[in-house]
């Protein structure tokens, strides 16, 4: 009976100077805290959230990038969205960081880009894949005076309208204009100033060319009893609206989805009214979770063009 107590308090002693060795190790580790995983990296699949495309088409997109990059992710997932995508053109807005849109451009093979240069926060750009369009006229500011007050009113002066020439390989040649206008309520006088100024310019300078005026409009076109951009609609003869239809369609739909409206709007004068063969809306969100977070609260919108 002596014998089995003193193997007992053994076994005691052993797995005492047991425990204090596992707790001295978990000490020396960090405390006791159980480590936190690594955030999982998600790895979309945007093919059913993307339209086909083909060499006898044009595939024109305009996207808000929200502040690019917004986050530590954002260029990687963007690289991967255009590759995917595979369209001709795409005009940008708000690109933050000059140096992180230059660094993926030239990560991006047959690829060219350009931002505009100059100082503030934000600026539009402009990508396009170099196999497929030749750029005839390099993008520049449309109004860049920046002594000029109504220029000013308009538009930011690091948001000013911006321009680019360019013939498709199905031989389609375009002029197309960028743009993001004066945000929220209260800058509708601004928006409708800038609208005019756009419509007059190309009426003066482009009025039998393709036009293709396309970005952040920051405004609704349908259901407005004082719709800044009326001048243009009310010329049906000359300009139309190829997101009408998704503007009048659901929300769903829509190319803002974090505050459901239509916002992201691509205008096309009437040179190329037969040859506009679809307009939508890429839901780039139903394919990526984090699209919202790490890439953009804006979805991109692409217009289809033939040269039939």
């Amino acid at each position: 009976m002596k014998y089995r107590l003193i193997l007992h308090k053994k076994n005691i002693m052993k797995l005492w100077r047991s425990v204090v060795v596992i707790c001295f190790l978990a000490t020396a580790c960090g405390g006791g805290d159980i480590p936190t995983p690594d955030p999982v990296v998600e790895t979309p699949n945007y093919d059913a959230c993307l339209p086909e495309v083909g060499e006898s088409t044009l595939e024109v997109v305009t996207w808000n990038i929200e502040n690019f990059p917004v986050h530590t992710n954002t260029a990687v997932a963007v690289k991967t969205i255009i590759e995917d995508t595979d369209v001709d053109v795409i005009a940008l807005q708000e690109i933050t960081s000059k140096s992180e849109f230059n660094a993926l451009v030239d990560a991006l093979d047959g690829w060219s880009g350009h931002v505009e240069d100059y100082a503030g926060s934000q600026w539009v750009g402009y990508m396009y894949k170099t196999s497929e369009v030749t750029v005839l006229t390099q993008p520049e500011n449309l109004f860049p005076e920046s002594s000029n007050d109504d220029y000013n009113f308009a538009f930011t002066s690091v948001r000013r309208p911006l321009y680019m020439k360019f013939q498709h390989i199905n031989g389609l040649t375009v002029n197309i204009i960028n743009v993001h206008m004066k945000c929220c309520n209260g800058s509708e006088d601004r928006r409708r100033s800038g609208a005019v100024l756009l419509k007059d310019y190309i009426d003066t300078n482009l009025p039998n060319e393709n036009v293709i005026l396309l970005g952040d409009f920051n405004d609704e076109i349908v259901d407005q009893a004082d719709n800044v951009y009326q001048n243009f609609i009310d010329d049906n003869a000359n300009y139309k609206f190829a997101t009408m239809p998704i503007a009048q369609g659901p929300s769903s739909e829509w190319s803002y989805p974090s505050w459901p409206s239509q916002i992201d709007q691509i205008l096309i004068t009437n040179e190329l009214f037969t040859k506009a063969t679809e307009t939508l809306v890429l839901k780039l969100d139903n394919c990526q979770t984090t699209f919202e977070s790490q890439v953009s609260d804006h979805r991109p919108v692409m217009i289809r063009l033939n040269n039939n």
